[in-house]
């Protein structure tokens, strides 16, 4: 349970975009290739998004 807040915690830091591209991915299930689609970016700007939000949250959830 305290992981699940902390992650909660750590994606609200995300950039409202950064944030919606990752839950996009990771709880809705969508591909690279739906989510550029649907938000006009190119699939290598998804990826982008999709490792600054894993980097930032990594660094959020082991920070102490």
């Amino acid at each position: 349970r305290d992981m699940l807040g902390r992650v909660e915690a750590a994606m609200e830091r995300l950039r409202p975009r950064t944030r919606a591209i990752f839950v996009a991915h990771r709880i809705h299930g969508l591909s690279y290739g739906e989510i550029a689609e649907q938000f006009g970016i190119s699939v290598k700007g998804v990826e982008k998004q999709m490792s600054r939000a894993i980097a930032q949250i990594d660094r959020l959830l082991h920070r102490r």
